[in-house]
Formats: structure tokens, sequence, C-alpha cells
């Protein structure tokens, strides 16, 4: 178990110092790039759209927006690059006797560090702007583990799935691009209506992104609505996608 661990850590390692690799400011872009961001929609939507939030638990539009891209950014990293972990490791799958699994795990925790990197940074700009409420901080302790199981759940399915099908990498993106305009993201829940509604109700990242923002910016500790069929299609996902993988790792290194 232990060599498991060292070689997790080893993976995670290495996947953060190589994206800054040769670059001048290294590690500093971690912050640059979430900073920029959450600029860029602040003055997209609340100067050049003057677009207006109502009812919500902030009325700053890029502070609410950015608070639903955190989770975001983890998941959608996270599955993509799992889904490719065993093909895109196929010299290390021919040639060593690993745990396979740590290859789809290592991606999901580099994508936290770097949500966590981004979660700290707008911690401090919410203090500094005055919407920091994290009286629903708590929230994230129960948040994290589901993000956490669904990431892995869809990123051990699509990995195996990948391995036999490569055009499963393709249909994914496109896949993702839509799962992102289907999330309340960019807009309120309270939005929308009618059976859209009712559609987004049973999207696990809807009240992901809830807990999220109340954990952050409700200032209180409140059980948001759809955590329930989270917790259920998370496990479902995790216990789905492990047993798939397991059942086809012993056929990976004829496909790589």
């Amino acid at each position: 178990m232990s060599g498991r661990y060292f070689l997790l850590k080893e993976l995670v390692r290495r996947d953060l110092q190589s994206r800054y690799v040769g670059s001048v400011l290294g590690f500093f872009w971690s912050f640059a790039q979430p900073l920029w961001q959450l600029v860029l929609f602040t003055v997209v939507f609340s100067v050049f759209l003057a677009f207006r939030l109502k009812g919500e638990v902030t009325e700053n539009f890029g502070i609410f927006l950015f608070a639903g891209l955190l989770p975001w950014m983890a998941v959608q990293e996270g599955v993509s690059r799992g889904a490719t972990a065993i093909v895109d490791n196929a010299s290390i799958v021919k040639k060593a006797k690993l745990p396979l699994e740590v290859l789809v795990l290592s991606p999901a925790i580099s994508a936290l560090v770097h949500q966590a990197i981004a979660g700290a940074l707008f911690v401090v700009i919410l203090a500094v702007t005055g919407d920091l409420a994290p009286q629903g901080a708590a929230l994230l302790l129960l948040a994290l583990p589901l993000q956490l199981a669904l990431t892995l759940g869809m990123g051990f399915l699509l990995s195996a799935a990948h391995t036999f099908f490569r055009d499963t990498a393709q249909v994914l993106n496109m896949f993702m691009m839509g799962w992102f305009y289907f999330t309340p993201i960019v807009y309120p829940l309270s939005m929308v209506g009618g059976r859209a509604r009712v559609a987004l109700d049973w999207n696990p990242l809807t009240p992901l992104v809830a807990m999220y923002r109340q954990a952050l910016l409700g200032g209180e500790l409140l059980w948001v609505p759809g955590t329930w069929r989270l917790i259920v299609i998370s496990l479902v996902l995790l216990f789905l996608g492990s047993w798939v993988f397991w059942r086809g790792k012993r056929l990976f290194v004829d496909e790589v």
C-alpha cells in the first residue's frame, strides 16, 4: 500500500512540474491564470454586458461565476485527462507492473491541487471585496469527496472505454462542452423552469456547484437541494467505473 502512495505522489509531482517546465514564472502561473479568469469574467459580464443577479448569494456576477467554475474546472480536467490516462502512459503500462488505478487517480488529484490554489486565491479576493461568507464552509467536507468520487468514477469508466475504443476521447470532448452549458455555472438555476429545470436537477454538477456557492458565499450552513442525488450518482459511477476498470485492466497491455 505504501508503494502505491509513493507512486501516486511521484506521478502528481511529475505532472505539476511538467506543466511549467521551461517557464520563467513557473508555478506562479497557477495563481496568475485563475486571477486572470476572475478579472476577465467580472469585466465582461458585469461591465460590458451589465448582467445583474437577483435573489442569489451575491450580486457580483464575476464572483458568482468563478465560484461555480471552481468545481467544474477540477471535474473537467480530472475526467478528461483520466479518460486518456492508460493510453497516454502506454510505455509505463507495458514495462512496469504497477497498480493501473493510480494512473487515473493521479490527474484527479493534480486537478484538486490546482483547484486548491485557485480556491485559496479566490478566498483572499472574496475577503478583500467583502463577499466572503464562509459560515457554510463545512459543506466542502462533503462536496470535495463527492466531487472526487464523481471524477474517479467517470475517469475509470472512460479510461477503460478509451483503451479499447479510441473515439471515446473525441466524444468526451463534445460531451464536456455540452455538460458545461447544461450546468448552472454561467447562469443562475432560478432562471430555468419547466422540463429543462427537471433535467438540470438531475445533473450531478448542479448541486455540486450550489454547494460551493453556499459554502463560500451563502453565509450559513444549509443542506443544498439535490445533494442526495449527487451522493447516489457519484457512488454508483464510482462503483461501476471501478468494476469496469478492474475487469478490463488485464487486457490493457495488449491494447495500448
